[in-house]
């Protein structure tokens, strides 16, 4: 079970990357304003409210506790008299059965979990709670009915569980000491004013980026749109479908109709779960085209360009900001930097986000 959510959340993640960055062959667009096809709308002097926001003092507290958090000392509790609490990392053996036989992936040894945040299914959780440690019960309850495994989709189960350990944290005393050693501060008071700093960047960083997709969203109203080109379009969805291939399929070993299944909102409803997924991504890719068609058309007519390093760069802040570097990648995707780069285009990463920094600049910032 825990498997299938991280598989929805990767397949989730894959899917915004498509659908936000797109995926296309630049040289399709790179140099044309498109005139024969669209009208493009008003770019400068568009009205923008700044934003001047700081981060609170919850804020700060909450990132000190969760570094403290991270170098917390973790041990076992396996007094049997110790009864597992809502909030508690717990780990446990089960075996789910069906009319009383077992069923695949419905089984552990050794499973760790954390009662009200692990997902599960509804009351799986929940039962755990009030028992002790070496205490084996069961529980009896109902798969969901759009559960990912059509096989089991509405099904009543049983499972019947042990509880092997309660794991506690204990997280280190905030002190001037701790700092020195586990950050680049000294004191409690640097450590403080430093974590404010930072966040103080990153939402400045969120709240611009906010105000200049705002910006692009009144040129895309503005713009009045003749024809897409279908070849530009027919080229998006292909590189779309190779994305998902290299990314999620091939991966996963499963097929296009399989993967289809999976998403959300494609239950017993919806008839043709590939055939649906098919035309949503033909309606993102023409999405898509038209807001690249606008970006070229404005960094041509602002003389904006990207180079090979610029767009090698915006793609290893990427890989940042998911816990990754180029090695990793590689290894976890077999695809070399460069093939990600041109698969991705982020070419056109680079030149959308200087782009809408010109917005910016041509914007009119209200009082």
């Amino acid at each position: 079970m825990k498997k299938s959510k991280i598989f929805l959340m990767m397949i989730v993640t894959v899917m915004m990357m498509i659908v936000f960055t797109g995926c296309s062959n630049g040289n399709a667009f790179e140099g044309n304003d498109f005139s024969d096809s669209m009208k493009l709308g008003e770019y400068k002097g568009l009205k923008y409210q700044p934003i001047n926001t700081k981060v609170s003092d919850e804020e700060v507290q909450k990132y000190i506790d969760s570094d403290l958090t991270k170098h917390a000392t973790k041990s076992k509790v396996e007094d049997s008299t110790v009864a597992v609490a809502d909030g508690d990392s717990v780990n446990i053996k089960f075996v789910g059965r069906i009319d009383g036989k077992e069923f695949d992936g419905g089984s552990s040894e050794s499973f760790d979990m954390v009662i009200g945040q692990t997902p599960m299914i509804d009351g799986f959780s929940e039962g755990i709670v009030g028992h002790k440690v070496g205490e084996t019960f069961k529980e009896n309850l109902q798969f969901p009915e759009d559960y990912h495994a059509k096989n089991l989709a509405g099904k009543p189960v049983e499972f019947e569980i042990t509880v092997n350990y309660i794991e506690k944290s204990d997280k280190p005393e905030l002190n001037d000491e701790w700092v020195a050693k586990n950050t680049e501060y000294k004191t409690v008071e640097e450590y403080k004013a430093g974590i404010r700093e930072k966040l103080d960047i990153q939402l400045q960083k969120s709240l611009s980026s906010s105000v200049k997709d705002g910006l692009l969203a009144q040129v895309m109203q503005s713009t009045k749109f003749k024809k897409v080109p279908d070849k530009l379009v027919d080229i998006e969805y292909k590189r779309n479908m190779d994305i998902l291939d290299k990314l999620v399929l091939s991966k996963q070993k499963i097929s296009f109709k399989e993967y289809a299944k999976t998403l959300p909102g494609m239950d017993k409803n919806v008839k043709n779960p590939e055939k649906e997924l098919k035309k949503k991504l033909k309606e993102q890719s023409e999405e898509i085209t038209k807001r690249k068609m606008v970006i070229y058309a404005i960094a041509k007519k602002e003389k904006i360009e990207v180079t090979d390093e610029e767009a090698e760069k915006v793609f290893k802040n990427t890989l940042k900001n998911i816990n990754m570097d180029d090695k990793k990648f590689e290894k976890e995707y077999k695809m070399k930097k460069s093939e990600a780069i041109e698969l991705f285009d982020y070419k056109y990463a680079a030149l959308y986000d200087k782009v809408l920094d010109k917005l910016m600049k041509l914007g009119k910032p209200q009082k």
